[in-house]
């Protein structure tokens, strides 16, 4: 019988450090401490906290964004103990995903307190990670991906221009940009839920300034030429000079046609400010 009780007493212990290990393995979390470091704690959200959605990275593993007890919100790849925190974020949703070139680009809007519509810019390479931190506190932004997935671009109205950021090869880019045809900055809302225009559809160029093509203005018509006099010596002469005089018409009465007409102009040629992002290596 004391043999039973201590083989008994042996597996209970086995099993409740098994248990134990289970949680420390998956409710511990890595987060930065604002030196340069990091944090070893229990990862509450993961443990007591709610998951809020769920998205799928390139390479097939998965994120998730919580909310823990205490209303913080963070997001957690399920292979990785470092999270990616959303510190000052009341309330947050993944608003888009896409995948750009080699990384998969998430959008999660978010409101602060004074604020609106802020929004994280998370480009994930399986753990690495780079952060921005854009908006303007009262806007949506537009979001479109280039035809050939290696852009993306994150359109803000600003007056009579846009405020465009620019998601390519591991950058962001800040530059401002005419307005396409048919988009209003006064818009409201300016994008929906999906941080798709809410207005006509717009044909974009990827990485033009503004996306537009100017086609130019119908030729005049010329005023007829005055008949000559049957019989007369001139009657021959206008008639010789006839194609080259018509030939020349519209390069005098029409403007110079836009070089950038006839192909779209080269990407990244407007000004363009590099922001800065925060680099996260989920596996330290």
């Amino acid at each position: 019988m004391t043999t039973y009780k201590n083989f008994a007493s042996a597996h209970w212990r086995k099993l409740v450090m098994g248990v134990a290990a289970g949680v420390l393995l998956t409710g511990c979390a890595m987060t930065p401490n604002g030196r340069g470091g990091v944090m070893m704690g229990l990862d509450t959200a993961e443990l007591f906290g709610t998951p809020l959605s769920t998205f799928r990275l390139r390479d097939g593993t998965e994120g998730t964004l919580r909310k823990d007890p205490q209303g913080k919100y963070s997001i957690k790849l399920s292979q990785a103990f470092r999270v990616v925190p959303l510190a000052n974020a009341v309330t947050a949703r993944v608003a888009r995903v896409e995948n750009v070139g080699e990384r998969t680009v998430v959008i999660v809007e978010t409101q602060e307190r004074g604020c609106a519509y802020r929004y994280e810019v998370l480009a994930f390479q399986g753990t690495d990670v780079l952060q921005w931190t854009v908006g303007n506190c009262k806007d949506r932004p537009r979001v479109e991906l280039a035809a050939d997935a290696k852009s993306l671009n994150i359109d803000f109205p600003n007056y009579n221009r846009l405020l465009r950021m620019i998601y390519t090869d591991n950058r962001l880019l800040n530059a401002s940009v005419a307005v396409p045809p048919g988009v209003d900055t006064r818009a409201q809302p300016f994008a929906d839920d999906a941080l798709r225009g809410t207005g006509p559809a717009i044909a974009t160029l990827p990485g033009s300034d503004s996306g537009r093509v100017i086609p130019a203005p119908p030729a005049p018509a010329s005023a007829p030429a005055a008949a000559p006099k049957a019989g007369s010596r001139a009657s021959a002469k206008p008639r010789r000079q006839e194609t080259p005089a018509r030939a020349a018409a519209p390069a005098i009465s029409l403007p110079a046609p836009r070089s950038a007409a006839a192909a779209p102009a080269a990407p990244m040629i407007f000004q363009a400010e590099e922001i800065k992002p925060v680099v996260i290596d989920l596996r330290k």
